[in-house]
């Protein structure tokens, strides 16, 4: 069995959008082991993705470990200089990457795509990459409509729709006010009777709860236990009938579970809501993008 590594280990976001690419990858080549690296807190990917065989992490001995496993190809949907000079340095055969930055000198099969320019969805880009590692090796592209990740099911006890609201971004963008965010609660509530959830990680839970407590008087409104534990995200968003948030990791993880999202996402070029669309159906997706006369908060012109 031939053995490709995808490297994508930045933010969860990122994660997650590399997903249809190495779906690509495995209904083209299913005979290919492949194997993950992303950072430490998302090692837990390979546990509910049915396209990967195992997550790898650096944790100062990724040398050691990419000798070990002795793979055939790598695909950098992320380069690094560090990471780039470590798969050079395994001499592993074929090393794929985008044509950019000086990161791409440890690569020795590199294509073109001036991301930068934001002229497609991330995902995209990442599939054009995997799809050029497909055909420099003689596969034929197939795409199925799969999932990206397997969960238990579970029955969803609430009567009400539920609307998880994500107010804060752990610093990746910036976002709608605390109180724009309440606004929009209240005004949703006018059209029927729902049950909101507030999701955040741990930094943010006792914001949250102020925020809870200014609601609860007014609206069926509860805060999630927050986790470190991937699949445990997971569970929770998919038993959401709308995800709402500024563009950050869990907003992609609910276009990942195709849930119904709504995205405020900046004005700047490199963070457009073209750029950084979630992978959802277009039908489950609606996205507002900043008028840009804030510096603080995402204002939107309705």
């Amino acid at each position: 069995m031939k053995k490709l590594l995808v490297i994508r280990n930045d933010r969860l976001g990122d994660v997650i959008l590399g997903l249809p690419s190495l779906k690509i990858i495995k209904s083209s080549a299913p005979d290919i082991q492949i194997d993950y690296l992303v950072d430490k807190k998302y090692s837990d990917i390979s546990k509910i993705s049915p396209e990967i065989n195992e997550s790898i992490y650096d944790d100062g001995n990724l040398k050691e470990t990419l000798k070990k496993n002795n793979y055939d190809y790598t695909v950098s949907l992320f380069s690094t200089f560090d990471i780039g000079y470590k798969l050079w340095r395994a001499k592993i055969n074929k090393r794929y990457a985008p044509a950019t930055k000086i990161a791409q000198i440890f690569h020795n099969r590199t294509l073109k795509q001036r991301r930068s320019q934001s002229k497609k969805p991330e995902f995209e880009y990442n599939n054009d990459l995997a799809k050029f590692f497909l055909n420099d090796n003689g596969f034929k592209i197939v795409d199925d409509s799969r999932p990206y990740v397997i969960l238990e099911s579970h029955n969803k006890s609430n009567k009400k729709k539920i609307i998880y609201i994500h107010p804060f971004t752990g610093g990746s963008s910036k976002t709608l006010s605390v109180s724009d965010f309440i606004n929009l609660c209240y005004e949703l509530n006018k059209y029927d009777k729902y049950k909101f959830v507030l999701h955040c990680d741990k930094n943010d839970y006792e914001k949250c709860k102020v925020i809870e407590n200014k609601m609860c008087n007014l609206l069926d409104v509860e805060t999630v236990e927050p986790t470190n534990n991937l699949k445990s995200m997971f569970t929770n968003i998919s038993k959401c009938d709308v995800f709402i948030a500024g563009s950050t990791g869990p907003l992609h993880v609910a276009g990942c579970l195709n849930i119904k999202t709504v995205g405020f996402y900046p004005s700047k070029k490199s963070s457009t809501s073209l750029r950084w669309d979630t992978i959802n159906e277009n039908t489950k997706k609606l996205f507002f993008e900043d008028t840009g006369n804030y510096d603080d908060n995402i204002q939107v012109d309705i």
